[in-house]
């Protein structure tokens, strides 16, 4: 587990954090997790691969049948990255991790899980182009990179299948790693919540984010302690980071407005401070 690089125990620091490191992608987490993991590889999944040796490609294909009921506009058939997109999105378990450039947000989601108040959290600080930089390339890879759609095929194919498939075209690198990519921002939560994603490949020794970066400032994670988390939480709505707008649905604007009644009820006028040039 990747030790702790310092603890944010206010507002400030976070912004600190932010303003120091501008380039770097962030990732908030509610409870004490220690690893960064996709949904498809964690334990309980995972623990599907006996009965279902190719239980990533039937999550993919279950959603695909599925999801058409609920979509006027579906993505092709065959864009299997956009078929990735849509399901992260809605909770789907795939092989992306979700980033964000805004170390407020990232914030966000390390405080705002009521079911986890109680917990301490942890906040992620990772270097894209580090991460890239492990694979030979410190750049990020276009949508249509084939170096990027080998990695969304990689769930769907056998690897001989897969070389085949791309044989003359590109030779991915053995064992392949974490990626690092801007997505095309399909969703309007993507935009509010200035998503990014890494992809990942089928789990190896040693081959994780926390295993091919260091902490030597490409990769850090700070603690956000529970007693904290009220305050923080209340500090980002002042900053405009709210359930509503990172989710603009009636769903969350209806737990905004029930955090508004409650903190309206505390309201205490202040002196509005002063600044001396």
């Amino acid at each position: 587990m990747l030790r702790f690089h310092d603890e944010i125990k206010e507002i400030d620091h976070i912004i600190k954090i932010a303003i120091s490191l501008p380039f770097s992608w962030f990732r908030g987490h509610s409870t004490d997790v220690g690893e960064l993991t996709p949904k498809i590889f964690r334990p309980k999944f995972q623990s599907l691969s006996p009965i279902l040796p190719n239980y990533e490609l039937s999550f993919i294909e279950d959603f695909k049948e599925r999801a058409h009921q609920f979509l006027t506009d579906p993505p092709p058939w065959d864009n299997n990255m956009q078929w990735l997109f849509l399901m992260q999105h809605h909770g789907c378990p795939t092989r992306l991790l979700d980033w964000t450039k805004s170390a407020l947000v990232a914030l966000y989601f390390s405080v705002s899980d009521f079911d986890n108040t109680k917990e301490d959290g942890e906040l992620w600080v990772m270097d894209p182009y580090e991460l890239n930089g492990t694979s030979g390339n410190k750049s990020f890879p276009t949508y249509d990179s084939e170096f990027l759609r080998y990695m969304v095929d990689e769930a769907l194919y056998k690897n001989e299948e897969l070389r085949k498939r791309y044989l003359g075209r590109l030779i991915p690198p053995s064992p392949l790693k974490p990626l690092a990519f801007t997505p095309p921002l399909f969703y309007e939560r993507m935009i509010y919540q200035m998503s990014t994603f890494t992809i990942h490949p089928k789990l190896e020794k040693n081959k994780s984010i926390t295993d091919v970066l260091d902490d030597n400032g490409c990769l850090v994670r700070y603690l956000v302690k529970s007693k904290n988390k009220d305050t923080l939480r209340n500090n980002l709505k002042s900053l405009g980071i709210t359930h509503h707008t990172l989710f603009p649905d009636l769903d969350h604007l209806s737990l905004s407005i029930i955090e508004d009644q409650f903190n309206e009820e505390n309201y205490q006028l202040v002196v509005p401070p002063k600044f001396v040039s």
